[in-house]
């Protein structure tokens, strides 16, 4: 069995005002750095044979502070970069509803970019079914800690609660939160 431990990112600029990140890349606010810190220190006894991180900045500092306790080579894997948000990132929630309803953004019948060049969800759950899979292949009876972000954990929770491929879980974890799964 494999044993993963998700973590999201601690908290950005684009969190704190509520912004569609995406794969805009952005900083650990002073709260984010605190965040990613307690992370670390929880996590700290914990005995990773192998860390995944996403290629965006937030992911990769917040691994740094989790990595003081560890050692670890990051291994960075685009599979498990946040959603590609298109022409809504940066926009607030209130200007994204303007432009599209939330819900329409997780959509699997239309899976489409609605003119905003907005990630296909399918294509989301696609690389990050196939994420996991080779993990659970790659790192039988191991412990992995993967360092992402709040749309892909929610990928994570559907494949792991047995969702079907077109549900997703509507919330993601809070900044820096931690995540178990058992992959068999």
């Amino acid at each position: 069995m494999t044993k993963i431990y998700y973590v999201r990112h601690g908290q950005t600029n684009y969190n704190k005002k509520v912004l569609w990140a995406g794969v805009t890349n952005t900083r650990l606010t002073e709260e984010g750095i605190k965040q990613a810190k307690k992370t670390a220190n929880d996590l700290k006894n914990i005995k990773f044979d192998v860390a995944y991180v996403s290629p965006l900045k937030r992911a990769r500092d917040t691994f740094g502070f989790v990595n003081k306790f560890h050692n670890l080579k990051p291994i960075i894997d685009v599979r498990i970069q946040e959603r590609d948000f298109g022409d809504l990132e940066g926009k607030t929630a209130v200007e994204e509803n303007s432009l599209v309803k939330r819900i329409e953004l997780y959509d699997f019948k239309k899976n489409s970019s609605f003119g905003h060049k907005v990630e296909k969800i399918l294509d989301v759950d696609k690389r990050v079914r196939n994420f996991i899979e080779e993990i659970g292949k790659k790192h039988k009876n191991q412990t992995v800690l993967v360092v992402a972000h709040g749309a892909i954990a929610r990928h994570f929770s559907a494949y792991f609660n047995g969702l079907p491929k077109n549900k997703i879980i509507d919330k993601g974890p809070k900044n820096a939160e931690v995540l178990i799964f058992e992959k068999k």
